[in-house]
């Protein structure tokens, strides 16, 4: 059988957190790196979970996962040409009143399914023969809705196409990544506007609202080994392809920044500030209205490679940031680190060295209501070094009072770049913590993937940020 279900009804005693397994869905031939996103696709009132996954350069039937959040059963699955890791947005094209589901991935990998059946809507890349690469597609990264630019009705998409799937760590030269808008409807290139500095990119764009009301565009260039920038364009502006009067926020002339930024007032002043996790390891904080930073830190000898988070782990009332640092220089680390920063001045709230092959973005949430946020993150242990084999768990860490504990089962595997995901998918005023972590084929075990809802036993959970990308999925915290 391709799918087994496994009904775990448990409960342990952990410090002050009782949890027990609801389900979990067995994948084979698959490798989960999207975030889990929610929908009611079968209309019993609970919310369903959908996930990208298959493999690199690789066919595969289940590329794209939905599961019944009731139960654990497969909804149904889609196929790709290679693997899809955005995290999936929702938007009804087809009239039934069922969200419909729109992702992407590698290799100009883009398409919309139908999200009562499973069905594909549409895809960008249509060639079954064909490399993309030699029409100049790339591959797609984490998509933002925009309004209706053809006015047909229907939002559209705003997306990064970039980042040469082919090219060698040290090669400079690398195609000019671009920015583009797909019809929401059938996938159509609304417009298509390549970087002015022709530079590479896998950075997601993400919009903004200045004090002026004005919507303008936050991206960027670079990658892991070539240096990069990040600008601002007024929305108008790249619509009429206007690229080279974008504003300069941000310099690394070390790496590029190629993870999304996250955003949220800082500084009090009501307005939106950025925190950016270079590549290079320095977090910067940057006032986007006044175009300073705030504060930046650097980490010698580290690179950052997971997408932060906010959450509040002191008693302001200013969010934190959170991530995790890996020691050494793409692609070769030898240790990682779990960092909380002080979301007024960079300052460090916490420090610990973490896991191995930490690449998953956390969660926050305050557990134990002590009005002090807990971090919740997908934790990779490494058993045997000659094998590579490793295990997963979820860690839970109280910055308060400096403690830790695991929740969950301990699986073989890890969870590479797929943040876990706090939802309550049957309003029933409790959480549960979805995730999805994958085997490696290096381990000796079968490929497969892991896709698992954990019950927390708290009402009213007090949440700063459920998942990847914030409470809005956008990367913007508002509290």
């Amino acid at each position: 059988m391709r799918y087994t279900i496994v009904f775990l009804y448990f409960s342990l005693a952990l410090a002050c957190f009782g949890q027990s397994t609801n389900w979990s869905l067995k994948v084979d031939s698959a490798s989960i790196f999207s975030s889990p996103r929610f929908t009611d696709l079968n209309r019993d009132g609970v919310m369903d979970v959908i996930i990208g996954g298959g493999l690199e350069h690789q066919y595969t039937q289940h590329a794209v996962i939905a599961v019944d959040g009731k139960n654990g059963q497969l909804l149904w699955e889609a196929p790709s040409r290679s693997q899809l890791y955005t995290s999936a947005l929702f938007q009804d094209i087809t009239g039934d009143g069922i969200m419909d589901v729109f992702i992407g991935g590698r290799e100009a990998c883009f398409m919309s399914i139908d999200g009562a059946t499973g069905e594909i809507l549409w895809e960008f890349w249509k060639e079954k023969n064909a490399d993309p690469r030699k029409a100049g597609w790339l591959n797609f990264f984490c998509t933002q809705w925009v309004e209706d630019q053809n006015k047909d009705g229907y939002k559209d998409l705003l997306v990064t196409n970039g980042g040469d799937y082919l090219a060698l760590p040290n090669q400079k030269k690398r195609p000019a990544a671009r920015i583009m808008i797909l019809s929401g409807k059938n996938g159509d290139i609304l417009n298509d506007v390549s970087f002015h500095e022709d530079r590479e990119s896998y950075y997601a764009p993400h919009t903004i609202i200045d004090s002026e009301g004005n919507t303008k565009i936050i991206y960027a260039s670079g990658g892991e080994t070539v240096d990069g920038s990040l600008w601002s364009v007024d929305f108008t502006d790249l619509s009429k392809r206007k690229m080279k009067i974008s504003k300069l926020l941000l310099k690394d002339e070390i790496k590029g920044i190629i993870l999304n930024s996250i955003l949220a007032d800082l500084n009090g002043d009501k307005h939106d500030d950025l925190v950016v996790a270079h590549m290079s390891g320095k977090i910067t904080a940057v006032d986007i209205a006044n175009n300073r930073n705030i504060w930046q830190k650097e980490h010698e000898g580290y690179e950052c490679y997971v997408t932060p988070s906010f959450g509040y782990f002191n008693e302001d009332k200013i969010p934190d940031v959170f991530t995790i640092l890996a020691f050494g220089s793409f692609p070769m680390y030898s240790s990682f680190k779990l960092i909380v920063l002080d979301g007024k001045d960079g300052s460090t709230i916490y420090s610990e060295e973490t896991g191995f092959n930490q690449y998953s973005p956390g969660v926050s949430a305050d557990i134990d209501h002590d009005g002090i946020d807990e971090l919740i993150y997908v934790h990779n242990t490494l058993i045997d070094q000659e094998k590579f084999t490793t295990v997963n768990q979820v860690r839970v860490v109280d910055i308060n009072d400096n403690s830790n504990y695991f929740i969950g089962i301990v699986r073989p595997g890890v969870s590479m770049a797929s943040s876990p995901s706090l939802v309550d998918s049957d309003n029933d005023g409790k959480m549960e913590l979805i995730i999805g972590t994958s085997s490696l084929p290096m381990e000796g075990f079968d490929q497969y993937s892991i896709i698992e809802s954990i019950s927390l036993p708290y009402k009213d959970l007090n949440v700063s940020w459920p998942g990847y990308l914030g409470p809005y999925e956008n990367g913007i915290l508002k509290k």
